[in-house]
C-alpha cells in the first residue's frame, strides 16, 4: 500500500548502543528510529559547478542528523564537537559596528546573545546520547569522534560514549590546557581551573590516525653535550645511545596533554577570532583533523558555532558537513568559509581533494524565531511573565509557573511528557487546596505551558497522562490572539538597473530598528554624552552583502559579495555583466552586524 510504503521511507532504524548501560537518567530511552526530515537548499557559495558540495545546515541537529542518514550513514571520517557544558551560563556574541571612524568610545559594543547553556537535570545526558547515537551511524568503519567537554559533565559522557561506542574503543582522554594567569577566574578560593577534555573514540579499532610530532624542548636538545669522531652530537642514558641528527629527525610524539595551543581567553586579540562564544582556535582543530583524517575525507561538527572546524577542513583539503541552530553561527560560518574559499580559488589549487563549494540549506523552517533565546524572553515580556532563576519552570504569573518549550518545534508527546515530570519534580513548591472537587486540580497554583504550536492530540495527551494533580494551561502562541510582534525587520531602498548588459546595484539607504535600539541601550548606559554611540553612514551598521544576479526564486547562488575587513565598511555600488539578453530576478540580500537580514527582488531586462 502506497502509505506504508512512504511511511518506511520517512522513519530509518538505528543501531542500538554497543556496551553494556551504566549510566540511568530520569527518562532514559532508547533511540530505535528516528524521522526522516527533508532538507530545503537555500543558498550557494563558491564553485558553482563543484561534483561534491559541502554543505551547512540551519536546524535542529537532531533533524538535521536524521535527514543525513540517508544519504551519509557510514560515510562521515572523522566528526568533532563542542557541545553546550550544561553550565546554566549565557553564551554573547560580542558584535561591532564597521569602519574605524565611528562617534563616541562606547560606540562599537553591542552583545547579542546566541545560546543560553541551560538545562533540566537529566535532560541533557538525554539530549547528548540521543545525538551520539546518531553520530556514530553517520561513521564509517574507520571514523573517530573527538567530544570536547569541561569538568562539570564530561565524567558521564564518557560513561555515555562507553555505552555507545563500547568501552574498548575508547582512545584517548585528552586535556587541554586553558590556563589564565590573570583576570576573573583567578580570584576564586579554589584551585584555578585550566583545562578542558576533549574524548577521543573510534567506530572500530581499524582507526585512521597519522602519528604527529614536534620539535624537543632546546633544554632537552642541549643534553646531547658529547661528541664523537666524526663530529656527530649525542647522548648516553640508561645504557644507550641517542645521537641527535636522529633525535631531531623523528621528532617528539604528541602526548595526550596538550599544553601548546592558546585558547582565545590567553590571546583574545587573535586574528582568527571573529568574537563568538566558545569559539576555539584553528590550531586545535588542525591537530585533530590532520591525526584522524586523510587529504579528501570527510569531516563533520554538529554544533558548528563559528565554523572553525569547517575552516580548518577546507584549508586542509577535507570534505565537510557543519550544523547550527543559531542562524547567528550560520552567517558567522557562511562568511568565514566563503572568504577562504574565495582565496583557495584564487590560488587556484592543484591536487585539491576537497570542494571549492558548499550550501547552506535548512531543515524545517526556523525563520519564525531568528534568535530562540531571545525570542523566548519577548513571549515572557509580551505575556508578563516575572523570570525566575534556578528552577524547572521559567517564571511565574499571578499565582501559576510558567514553562516555555522550545520555540523552534512543535509541542509533541516527548515534550510533554518531559513537562509531566518536571512538575512532579517539583511537587514541593506547590500548595494543596484544603478542599477540591472529583475532577479538579488539587493544587493552588497551576502550570502554564507556551509553545509555538503544538500536535493535534497533545492537548489530550497532556489531560490523560497528567497525574500531578495540577492544572496544566496550554498557550500557542501561533494561535492565541496575543499581538505578538518579535522584531520590526531591516529597511532598505536599493536602486537596480541595467543599460544594455551591464547591470548596475546601488544600496542607498539601510535602516536596522533592532540594531538602532540595542545602540540606544548601550547610549543609556554611557555615564557621559561623548561616549554615547553615533552612526552616522548606515554602511557603518552593514556587516555584508551578497547579490544573486540570476536568482531562480529558491537557491540563493552569491555572484557577488562585499565582504569587508573589520575597519572598513562595504561598497553599496555594484556592477556585473550578463553574457546573454533576456529578462533575470535580481536578488540582494543585506545582513547587518547583528546578523538581521534584509532580502529584496528585482526584475530587469539585459538587452
Amino acid at each position: 500500500m502506497p502509505t506504508k510504503k512512504l511511511k518506511s521511507q520517512q522513519f530509518q532504524k538505528v543501531e542500538q548502543a554497543k556496551g553494556r548501560p551504566l549510566l540511568q537518567w530520569a527518562g532514559k530511552h532508547p533511540l530505535e528510529s528516528v524521522q526522516y526530515f527533508p532538507a530545503q537548499e537555500k543558498e550557494v557559495y563558491g564553485d558553482k559547478t563543484a561534483k561534491d558540495f559541502n554543505k551547512l545546515f540551519w536546524g535542529d541537529n537532531l533533524q538535521v542528523l536524521s535527514h543525513l542518514l540517508k544519504e551519509y550513514r557510514g560515510a562521515v571520517d572523522l566528526i568533532y564537537i563542542d557541545p553546550p557544558f550544561d553550565s546554566a551560563a549565557d553564551y554573547v556574541k560580542r558584535v561591532k559596528v564597521r569602519g574605524e571612524q565611528v562617534e563616541g568610545q562606547q560606540q562599537s559594543v553591542l552583545e547579542e546573545k546566541q545560546y543560553t547553556d541551560i538545562w533540566e537535570r537529566d535532560e541533557y545526558l538525554q539530549f547528548i546520547y540521543e545525538r551520539v547515537l546518531l553520530m556514530k551511524e553517520l561513521l564509517s568503519d574507520t571514523g573517530s569522534i573527538y567530544v570536547h567537554m569541561d569538568e562539570k559533565r564530561s565524567h558521564y559522557i564518557k560513561i555515555i560514549l562507553d555505552e555507545i561506542f563500547g568501552a574498548d574503543n575508547f582512545q584517548r582522554e585528552i586535556v587541554w590546557d586553558i590556563t589564565v594567569l590573570s583576570g576573573f577566574k583567578t580570584q576564586a578560593q579554589n584551585w584555578i581551573r585550566g583545562h578542558d577534555t576533549i574524548l577521543f573514540y573510534t567506530k572500530t579499532p581499524r582507526k585512521t590516525f597519522n602519528k604527529l610530532t614536534q620539535p624537543h624542548t632546546q633544554k632537552y636538545l642541549d643534553m646531547f653535550n658529547r661528541t664523537d669522531e666524526s663530529g656527530e652530537k649525542y647522548l648516553v642514558a640508561h645504557g644507550m645511545t641517542r645521537y641527535l641528527k636522529d633525535v631531531k629527525d623523528k621528532g617528539k610524539p604528541f602526548g595526550d596533554v596538550w599544553d601548546d595551543i592558546m585558547s582565545f581567553q590567553q590571546q583574545p586579540t587573535a586574528g582568527e577570532n571573529v568574537q563568538y562564544p566558545t569559539q576555539k582556535p584553528e590550531t586545535l582543530l588542525e591537530r585533530i583533523i590532520n591525526a584522524s583524517s586523510k587529504e579528501g575525507d570527510l569531516v563533520a561538527d554538529f554544533f558548528i558555532g563559528s565554523g572553525t572546524t569547517a575552516a580548518v577542513a577546507q584549508k586542509l583539503g577535507r570534505r565537510w558537513i557543519g550544523c547550527d541552530i543559531n542562524i547567528g553561527a550560520i552567517q558567522t560560518s557562511t562568511k568565514r568559509l566563503n572568504q577562504i574559499i574565495t582565496e583557495q580559488q584564487k590560488e587556484k589549487l592543484k591536487n585539491f581533494k576537497g570542494s571549492l563549494g558548499f550550501k547552506v540549506l535548512n531543515v524545517n523552517e526556523y525563520d519564525v524565531f531568528k534568535n530562540e533565546i531571545e525570542a523566548k524572553e519577548i513571549v515572557m515580556e509580551m505575556y508578563g511573565v516575572e523570570p525566575v532563576k534556578r528552577s524547572y519552570f521559567d517564571g511565574v504569573l499571578d499565582s501559576d509557573y510558567v514553562k516555555v518549550l522550545p520555540l523552534n518545534r512543535v509541542l509533541g508527546k516527548m515534550d510533554a511528557r518531559s513537562l509531566l515530570k518536571g512538575i512532579n519534580d517539583e511537587m514541593g513548591n506547590f500548595t494543596k487546596k484544603t478542599m477540591s472537587k472529583h475532577g479538579e486540580a488539587v493544587y493552588k497554583e497551576g502550570v502554564i505551558v507556551i509553545c509555538s504550536g503544538m500536535e493535534l492530540d497533545v492537548q489530550d495527551f497532556i489531560k490523560k497522562e497528567n497525574k500531578t494533580g495540577v492544572a496544566i494551561k496550554v498557550c500557542d502562541i501561533l494561535t492565541d490572539t496575543k499581538d505578538l510582534i518579535f522584531k520590526e525587520y531591516p529597511e532598505s531602498k536599493i536602486k537596480v538597473i541595467t543599460k544594455g548588459t551591464k547591470l548596475s546595484v546601488e544600496i542607498r539607504e539601510f535602516y536596522s530598528p533592532l540594531l538602532m535600539r540595542k545602540l540606544e541601550l548601550e547610549n543609556a548606559k554611557a555615564l557621559k554624552k561623548e561616549r554615547e554611540a553615533k552612526v552616522k553612514d548606515f554602511k557603518q551598521i552593514i556587516d555584508s552583502v551578497a547579490i544573486d544576479v540570476d536568482y531562480d526564486g529558491e537557491l540563493f547562488n552569491a555572484e557577488i559579495m562585499d565582504v569587508p575587513d573589520k575597519k572598513e565598511v562595504v561598497k553599496t555600488k555594484y556592477e556585473w555583466e550578463y553574457k546573454k539578453k533576456g529578462k533575470y530576478q535580481v536578488a540582494v540580500k543585506i545582513i547587518d552586524v547583528l546578523g538581521e537580514e534584509y532580502f529584496e527582488t528585482f526584475g530587469v531586462e539585459a538587452k
